[in-house]
C-alpha cells in the first residue's frame, strides 16, 4: 500500500486537534457525584475559618450529636479538598507530570466504560473493532492533553506531535494550509457534536462518549498508518483473540498502549521545549 501523503495526514489530524479542547474540558469537568464542587467548597470553608476562635463545646446531647456529624462531614470534605481533582488546591499544586498521569487514568477509564456501551457506533460498530477505535481516540486525546499541560497549545504543534507519536510521521503542517480554516472548524464541530452546549448539560457523559467514538473513527481512516501506533503488551494482544477472556485482554492491551503513547508524548514535548 502506498504511503499516505503528509497533506492527508494533516487534513485528518487538524479537526481532531481542534475538537480535543471541548472534549478534554468535558472529561476534566465531568463530576457526576459533584466531588470536585464539594472539595472546592471545603477549601473555601477552611480559608474562611482560618484564625476564627473555636466554638464552645455543646452541653446538650443533641448539640454533641450535631457537632459529631459536623466533624465527620468536615473530615470527609478535608479528604476531598486534598484529592487530585481539577479545581482543588491539590490539583493546582500538581506538577505537569502528575497531571499527565491523571489524564492517562481519566481517559483510560472513561473509554473502557464507553466500550461497554452496547451499539455505541450503531451498525458501523458491528463491522469495526470497537476497542481499537476507542483506543486510538483515547491515545489522541491523552497526547493532546499532555501537550496542553506542558504549555504546547498551538494546533499545528499538536498535529506534529500526534503524527509523530501515533504514526511515526514527521510532518510540517505549515506547508498545508491554515489550521483555523473554516473547513477545519466545521469538521471539528461535527466531531464534538453537543459537547459544551446547553443540550449537553443534560447528557454530558453520553455526548462525550459519542464524541470520543467519532474522533477515534476519524483517525481510523488513516488505515495505512495504524500499525505504527503505540501497542499494548504482546501477551495481552495475543490473549485478546480468544473468546471470553478477549474483552478483558483487549482492555488491558489498550491501557498499556495508552501509557506508552503518554510516555512518548512527554518525551517529544520535552525535546521540543529544550
Amino acid at each position: 500500500m502506498p504511503a499516505i501523503p503528509d497533506e492527508h495526514v494533516v487534513r485528518v489530524l487538524r479537526p481532531f486537534v481542534a475538537a480535543t479542547g471541548p472534549v478534554l474540558r468535558g472529561l476534566r469537568d465531568a463530576d457526576p457525584f459533584r466531588l470536585g464542587r464539594l472539595a472546592q467548597r471545603r477549601a473555601l470553608e477552611l480559608q474562611a475559618s482560618d484564625g476564627r476562635a473555636p466554638e464552645p463545646a455543646p452541653t446538650s446531647r443533641i448539640g454533641r450529636l450535631r457537632r459529631a456529624l459536623r466533624t465527620v462531614r468536615a473530615r470527609v470534605l478535608d479528604r476531598l479538598a486534598t484529592s487530585k481533582l481539577p479545581g482543588t488546591p491539590r490539583w493546582q499544586a500538581m506538577s505537569p507530570e502528575e497531571r499527565d498521569q491523571w489524564w492517562v487514568s481519566r481517559v483510560g477509564r472513561f473509554t473502557s466504560v464507553v466500550a461497554s456501551i452496547p451499539g455505541i457506533g450503531g451498525a458501523l460498530a458491528r463491522r469495526l473493532p470497537v476497542s481499537d477505535i476507542l483506543g486510538l481516540g483515547a491515545q489522541g486525546l491523552v497526547v493532546c492533553a499532555i501537550a496542553s499541560e506542558h504549555g504546547m497549545d498551538g494546533r499545528d504543534q499538536q498535529v506534529r506531535l500526534l503524527a509523530s507519536v501515533l504514526f511515526g510521521r514527521d510532518v510540517d503542517p505549515r506547508k498545508h494550509g491554515d489550521p483555523h480554516h473554516a473547513d477545519v472548524e466545521r469538521e471539528a464541530g461535527e466531531l464534538t457534536g453537543t459537547v459544551g452546549t446547553e443540550r449537553e448539560e443534560h447528557g454530558r457523559l453520553g455526548a462525550l462518549a459519542s464524541a470520543v467514538w467519532r474522533m477515534g473513527r476519524t483517525l481510523w481512516g488513516l488505515q495505512g498508518e495504524l500499525d505504527r501506533r503505540p501497542q499494548g503488551n504482546r501477551f495481552w494482544r495475543l490473549l485478546a483473540n480468544l473468546p471470553v477472556v478477549g474483552a478483558l485482554a483487549s482492555y488491558r492491551s489498550e491501557r498499556s498502549g495508552l501509557k506508552r503513547a503518554a510516555r512518548s508524548a512527554a518525551r517529544w514535548v520535552a525535546r521540543e521545549q529544550r
